[in-house]
């Protein structure tokens, strides 16, 4: 395992929202690194995760998009950062309207796009197919936590992904459909919002302990 400080700029992934790559980078250089540090450490407390980095790559370069997603949305860190360019300002104020994060059902995948279905509000969405490779392996009934925003074709049900959404497996599906029934049942949904959390600490260590039973590792009580 390796430990990657917080000053290493990443090569973020294309496929990335724009907007998303382009305030991150400015955050990078503007905001003050012990801060960035104390961030993530309560971040990866609250994925129940040690602050030691994974040795593939694929899943380094996740675990910080997932950071910076809750840099941005979660704490708000952009309106915070005095010396922002006006023009990241402006992506800023675009980007934190109308966001929604949750945990989508895959309804319908064709060569048009995604139709979504978010569990919790039970509200659907569609986010279009723009590359040949987008959405590979993903397959109806699948379930996929993830934040989109509108995709700024004016349709009230368009959206785009910020970052590469979190894939469950279906041996766990059982689990997340009985976790968020009683979310729904207690209309707690800030809840359910942080432990949305909890359930990406769980991708995570799924893909990064492979020998593990998948079961020990998608638990409310695993301290794996």
């Amino acid at each position: 395992m390796k430990t990657e400080t917080v000053t290493s700029k990443r090569n973020l992934p294309n496929n990335l929202y724009p907007d998303f790559v382009t305030i991150v980078d400015e955050l990078i250089e503007l905001v003050d690194q012990t801060q960035l540090e104390n961030l993530r450490k309560d971040f990866h407390t609250r994925l129940r995760m040690t602050l030691s980095q994974p040795e593939r790559a694929e899943l380094v370069e996740d675990l910080w998009d997932f950071f910076y997603d809750w840099c941005l949305f979660e704490k708000q860190i952009p309106a915070g950062v005095e010396k922002l360019s006006t023009n990241v300002k402006g992506l800023w104020n675009q980007l934190k309207q109308g966001n929604l994060r949750g945990l989508y059902n895959v309804q319908k995948i064709n060569d048009e796009g995604l139709k979504l279905k978010e569990l919790f509000t039970g509200k659907s969405h569609f986010v279009a197919r723009k590359y040949d490779s987008d959405f590979l392996g993903l397959q109806k009934g699948d379930l996929i936590e993830g934040r989109l925003i509108e995709d700024g074709s004016g349709q009230s049900d368009a959206s785009a992904f910020v970052r590469r959404p979190s894939y469950h497996p279906v041996e766990v599906h059982d689990y997340i459909k009985t976790k968020v029934k009683q979310f729904k049942k207690e209309k707690d949904f800030e809840t359910y919002q942080s432990w949305l959390w909890l359930l990406v600490g769980m991708y995570l260590k799924y893909r990064m302990y492979e020998h593990m039973p998948i079961e020990k590792i998608y638990d409310d009580n695993s301290r794996i």
